[in-house]
């Protein structure tokens, strides 16, 4: 399982209007088949296979390395079950 610790959340609507109503998370890896967990401020979200993909932007590298990256958009819903677990 991969770990990732974001330092902030998107607000929904400078990646689509129509998500102007929900907090996102952004992660710059995803893997249908493995699970990530994401924490943020002390809680925690497993994103899996049946996590729905919001959207998905690519970007083209600002540090000049000639390549892009892409980012993988999720709500944020931290399970409080999930996070008794850990």
């Amino acid at each position: 399982m991969k770990l990732y610790k974001i330092k902030k959340l998107v607000s929904g609507y400078r990646v689509s209007p129509l998500l102007k109503n929900r907090t996102l998370i952004a992660i710059p890896y995803t893997n249908k088949y493995e699970p990530i967990q994401v924490f943020y401020n002390n809680k925690s979200m497993i994103i899996n296979n049946k996590t729905p993909l919001l959207q998905q932007k690519t970007f083209p590298d600002k540090f000049g390395r000639n390549t892009n990256y892409t980012l993988f958009y999720y709500e944020w819903l931290p399970n409080d079950n999930q996070q008794k677990l850990f």
